[in-house]
């Protein structure tokens, strides 16, 4: 699997340099990314579903789901748009305006490489980080994020 999208770095630090499962600290060539929720069962290489794991764990993991896997998710994907890891291909859905979704956002779903992030009036599509559709009022948090900066 080709990662050019990833950058591998951020999600060791952004994990404070520790395997998620066993918090043990590592070094860099020690780490293997874990998909939170595994590919084979709809998980997508995005940066909210992979996680720092030492080798041990990850081994262990295997194709588990876990039980927290949305509320983790969630969690992960508001701090990469914080940290502008998700960026848009749609027209007028810029920084900003993502910003301003992450209040609203209330799901996350991935199934066959795509993430699903619901808000109560919209939903974005996420595929290698990039949002590469919006679905619903998407135009309300835009003129909010326009009316913010003047």
């Amino acid at each position: 699997m080709k990662k050019d999208y990833l950058d591998k770095r951020y999600i060791f630090f952004r994990d404070s340099q520790r395997c998620y499962y066993c918090n043990k600290l590592l070094k860099i060539k020690q780490i293997t990314l874990d998909h939170y929720q595994p590919r084979s069962l709809g998980g997508t290489d995005d940066y909210f579903n992979l996680v720092t794991c030492c080798k041990r764990c990850n081994k262990f993991k295997g194709k588990i789901v876990p039980t927290d896997a949305e509320v983790i998710q969630l969690k992960l994907f508001k701090r990469a748009i914080s940290d502008c890891k998700i960026i848009s291909r749609v027209k007028n859905v810029n920084q900003k305006s993502l910003e301003r979704m992450l209040n609203y956002t209330t799901s996350i779903e991935c199934k066959g490489g795509i993430a699903e992030i619901r808000g109560d009036d919209f939903t974005l599509y996420i595929e290698k980080n990039k949002v590469i559709r919006a679905d619903g009022n998407t135009l309300e948090y835009i003129n909010r994020s326009f009316k913010d900066e003047n």
